[in-house]
């Protein structure tokens, strides 16, 4: 699962997204964009009960919704899986709905992450 690491000789031309890089990076690692790929996408959220709250508005039928402790303190961890396509703008409306989930209640959404291994 080392998709994201930086491949020898690649150079930064400024700043990337992070989506586009770890896109291009499934392309490098062979993934067939084709097909759907098992996601997951962690949110820092403060306080149990918030977490506990978030889950329950982010859960939908395909997505598996988990809540651990984080490394983060005072925060907790809130992971979404789910199998999809990966597009720029699956990703890009995924990120937009996780953002708008964990603003109110002061949380954060981190990154994500796919398994390209089929």
């Amino acid at each position: 699962m080392d998709f994201m690491r930086k491949a020898p000789g690649d150079k930064p031309t400024g700043p990337v997204d992070p989506d586009v890089q770890a896109l291009d990076s499934m392309r490098r690692a062979g993934a067939d964009p084709t097909v759907p790929h098992q996601t997951r996408h962690f949110i820092y959220i403060p306080g149990v009960r918030a977490a506990h709250d978030l889950a329950r508005a982010v859960k939908k039928p395909g997505r598996e919704v988990e809540i651990d402790t984080s490394a983060r303190k005072g925060y907790w961890l809130v992971v979404v899986s789910e199998s999809m396509l990966v597009t720029p703008d699956a990703i890009a409306a995924l990120r937009s709905e996780f953002e708008a989930a964990a603003a109110p209640v002061g949380g954060q959404y981190d990154r994500w992450q796919v398994d390209v291994a089929g």
